[in-house]
């Protein structure tokens, strides 16, 4: 259980402080404590700050420790920095993810074993239209929670309860063995960077079709969950090349 300490639940534009405090009760349920606001609507950070009175501290009960505790971030580029696995959330089809699709059960398992190299960032988005595809390209992994077609999305705190109920019960058992260590978000970022000026430069794809390329090639290396030795080498290889093509006899 000492695992869920690295377990960072991160909140993107959130509307209602009710839904703040609700999130907060459902992350003490089940052995959560960090939690992080990315660019908070007026109101939440206001409500917060008007305790006793506040909509949020009333809805976090016997949670109030992780609502004095959580940061507040100007992007979730900010927010997931420094993490070795970033795991978003939607709920609606997306033609393009730039990580694989998995239901909350299997992402549980990976959070569990990739917490035992660092802090693991478990991503929701707004109350009425989620994470958008920037923010999306981010995640390593993206969760989507299977409901009935009859009514398909969750309330926000729903959504976070679940999934921490799923990493509550992957860490009450067993350690898993230890993934090999991955390349924290900052080398990845540098890495994909690096990649999205290349295929550019090179010609490979242009302006207009340089976002599809792009999810393309950051789903790619998501999937492999590069060490921090292959970032190096990839980058290594680009730069070179780079060279070589400005360098090379006529």
């Amino acid at each position: 259980m000492a695992l869920l300490e690295n377990v960072r639940v991160v909140l993107v534009g959130p509307q209602e402080p009710m839904n703040v405090g609700a999130v907060a009760r459902a992350m003490k349920n089940f052995g959560l404590s960090q939690l992080g606001l990315v660019m908070p609507e007026e109101r939440v950070a206001q409500d917060l700050a008007s305790r006793p009175n506040s909509n949020a501290y009333k809805l976090a009960v016997h949670a109030e420790d992780v609502l004095e505790n959580l940061r507040v971030y100007q992007s979730l580029a900010e927010a997931v920095s420094g993490c070795v696995l970033v795991v978003g959330t939607t709920v609606r089809p997306r033609d393009l993810h730039t990580g694989p699709v998995v239901f909350p059960r299997e992402a549980a398992s990976q959070v569990v074993r990739f917490t035992q190299q660092g802090s693991v960032a478990l991503v929701f988005g707004r109350e009425m239209y989620g994470l958008s595809n920037e923010e999306l390209d981010l995640s390593h992994l993206v969760v989507r929670i299977p409901t009935a077609p009859e009514q398909k999305s969750l309330n926000l705190a729903q959504a976070v309860l679940l999934c921490c109920y799923e990493i509550f019960l992957a860490a009450d058992g067993p350690a898993p063995p230890p993934e090999e260590a991955v390349a924290g978000q900052d080398a990845l970022m540098g890495l994909f960077q690096d990649l999205e000026a290349y295929v550019l430069e090179t010609g490979f794809t242009d302006e207009n079709r340089h976002p599809y390329a792009k999810r393309r090639l950051r789903k790619i290396l998501h999937k492999a969950l590069l060490t921090p030795g292959e970032v190096q080498l990839l980058r290594g290889l680009l730069h070179q090349s780079r060279w070589y093509a400005a360098h090379k006899p006529k």
